[in-house]
């Protein structure tokens, strides 16, 4: 695969592709439908590297037990721990009161609205900062986990390895992309058809809405087919 640069009519043809198929096909999760940034940021820390399904409950449960900052700050993190422990996600319960606290005292309570700060707070990082930021206020900024980051490499033909949230080359590329009205839907969008298409393993290139700008994804078609990418 050749790495490709992304030229005005590929990119007005990812956002129209994108933003068609999200509105007939966003996936529900309850943290969409806030624009509560301290609600966003909770979803945001038990997101981490674990499957939007299994969030859904204790995400209701935090927002409905701590409606807001202060609650979180003056959580009982003994109790909080034990909660989290079926769940596998014990360490989260601290960073959560950390990070209120941290908010509480140096942000007067508000959930900043500086990238840096937002990823310096416990338990979040820069997806999740630049999540809360695009959700929050709009903010054009890429949205890169893993499966967001696979699906952008296999798009633009980018061969690199290691966490795809981390890959600042693939950031600067992705930040090109966003659109600077209708970010959040474009995040989101991209984020829902790498789960729904864009598996580690065996990606449904051929049903994908993305297929005929991929590179990875017409290199899969064309083999499949038995005949040249460019045929």
């Amino acid at each position: 695969m050749s790495e490709r640069l992304p030229g005005a009519d590929w990119i007005e043809s990812l956002h129209c592709i994108v933003e068609d198929w999200f509105a007939q096909n966003e996936r529900d999760f309850p943290w969409r439908q806030t624009s509560n940034s301290f609600h966003i940021l909770i979803a945001e820390v038990l997101l981490r590297r674990t499957q939007a399904q299994r969030v859904v409950e204790p995400y209701l449960h935090l927002v409905e037990r701590y409606p807001d900052v202060q609650d979180m700050a003056a959580a009982d993190v003994t109790w909080l721990r034990e909660w989290f422990r079926p769940l596998g996600l014990v360490n989260r319960a601290l960073r959560l009161v950390k990070a209120a606290n941290i908010i509480l005292e140096h942000h007067g309570g508000e959930v900043p609205d500086d990238l840096s700060e937002i990823e310096s707070l416990p338990g979040l990082g820069r997806y999740s900062a630049c999540a809360v930021l695009c959700l929050v206020h709009g903010g054009a900024l890429p949205m890169i986990d893993e499966s967001s980051g696979r699906l952008l490499r296999r798009l633009m033909g980018i061969n690199s390895a290691g966490p795809a949230y981390s890959d600042k080359d693939l950031f600067d590329r992705a930040q090109r992309l966003i659109p600077n009205d209708g970010s959040r839907n474009f995040n989101l969008g991209l984020l829902d058809i790498a789960a729904v298409y864009c598996h580690v393993s065996s990606p449904e290139c051929e049903e994908c809405p993305l297929g005929s700008l991929c590179v990875r994804g017409r290199q899969v078609v064309a083999d499949h087919h038995g005949v040249g990418i460019y045929a």
